[in-house]
């Protein structure tokens, strides 16, 4: 399939599903927000394949570029390629989420008669309650701090042993501002052992401990899992989706009778449809062959802002089987994270340039792109980057399976 093809049937599949799921709603007022939500996305899409260009042209100009490694020996292996792209996506996202926090306050069937009368008169609002305002300011400070974070790390070259801490401070203004429960609830094969488990433990500060590794784990588990044309912005756009398909399916059903719970999975959507509209925007660029490097800006934000979704919509456990490729990633990558195998800047395959074809190294690096290729064979960069988002998507489509197969049963 042709680059234009491949990106066609990724937005299709990834958009297709959420919009699905969104015809089962049937509150008004929720239908209303989360369609102005998706109008605000929209421009959030072409803001950022506005931007990327405009950025690309600035970071080059500056010497933060680099070479694309896995086209080395070819004459596109010797351009120098921009890198912290990211920073377009991140911030038309961050201007997103504010617009649409503004309009939270109106009615929205209001608001579009105020602009279809030639803005005659005044829309009415609507009063929101002040959790909802705590939430967007923690998930904006938080938010943006870690794009900040992580433009200083393409600048500076942060080493890896401080870029495990960065979301430490980054998550700050999220603990101090949470103010949801601390507790989980007990499964029920558990509670029916006899062990004297209650049916909710109460965690208290060991939630948020939880909170911080949470949010260390997913933003360095996109980092870490990255090096192709592609990679980054793809996995972030499938578990983007995939969490806003689980968010619009709790709408729908189970979560829609308790306004406590349905919130949760509303302000989970109101971040993932802007970050999957700006991220298959920044994919335009960095699909195979890219024109541009994500850079540290983009994994930074993009893992932080999955954390926040998962924390504040409050399925931290869904979210982690969404990620499955990342923990595996993780998992395998131990033992090169810390120096148990010998580890290299660039975890990279080799190119050979008469093929064409990737392939692992004599002594293959500890992550999945490598496994990858010594599992199904040498392949190109494209192909190898299809064959990890696939992994991707079953490991979401599993997560789904998992889930509402165990509702009733496992809590």
């Amino acid at each position: 399939m042709s680059r234009a093809v491949q990106l066609a049937v990724l937005g299709l599949l990834g958009f297709g599903l959420p919009a699905w799921a969104f015809t089962l709603i049937e509150d008004t007022r929720v239908m209303q927000l989360i369609v102005a939500c998706a109008l605000v996305s929209l421009a959030g899409f072409f803001g950022t394949v506005y931007l990327v260009p405009k950025v690309a042209y600035k970071t080059q100009a500056r010497g933060i570029c680099g070479k694309d490694l896995n086209k080395k020996g070819t004459p596109e292996g010797e351009k120098p390629m921009p890198e912290a792209a990211g920073l377009a996506p991140g911030c038309i996202f961050l201007l997103c989420v504010i617009c649409f926090e503004l309009l939270h306050y109106y009615d929205i069937g209001s608001l579009a008669d105020y602009v279809r009368s030639g803005f005659k008169g005044s829309p009415k609002t609507e009063s929101i309650s002040d959790a909802w305002v705590v939430d967007y300011n923690a998930a904006l400070a938080t938010i943006g701090f870690m794009l900040f974070l992580g433009f200083t790390d393409d600048v500076l070259d942060i080493r890896w042993r401080v870029k495990l801490v960065l979301p430490l401070f980054a998550s700050l203004p999220l603990l101090v501002a949470y103010s949801g429960g601390t507790g989980v609830a007990v499964p029920k094969p558990l509670v029916g052992l006899g062990l004297g488990l209650p049916p909710y433990l109460e965690l208290g500060v060991l939630y948020k401990v939880f909170m911080v590794m949470l949010t260390i784990f997913c933003t360095n588990s996109i980092n870490i899992l990255a090096g192709v044309n592609g990679l980054e912005a793809g996995q972030t756009f499938i578990v983007a989706c995939a969490v806003l398909l689980h968010n619009f399916l709790a709408v729908a059903g189970w979560a829609g009778a308790t306004p406590a719970v349905r919130d949760g999975h509303l302000f989970s959507s109101y971040l993932m449809m802007p970050l999957a509209a700006t991220t298959f925007g920044l994919l335009v660029f960095n699909w195979y062959p890219s024109r541009v490097f994500v850079g540290d800006t983009f994994t930074y934000f993009a893992g932080m802002t999955i954390a926040v979704a998962g924390i504040l919509g409050h399925f931290s456990e869904t979210l982690l089987l969404f990620l499955l490729p990342q923990v595996f990633n993780f998992v395998y990558s131990l033992p090169q994270l810390f120096k148990i195998v010998p580890c290299p800047r660039h975890r990279l395959p080799v190119f050979d340039p008469v093929t064409g074809l990737l392939r692992p190294k004599d002594a293959p690096d500890w992550n999945l792109v490598n496994l990858t290729l010594q599992l199904f064979g040498r392949c190109g960069e494209n192909a190898l980057c299809v064959r990890v988002l696939m992994f991707q998507v079953a490991s979401c489509a599993l997560a789904f399976g998992v889930r509402y197969v165990l509702q009733g049963h496992y809590k």
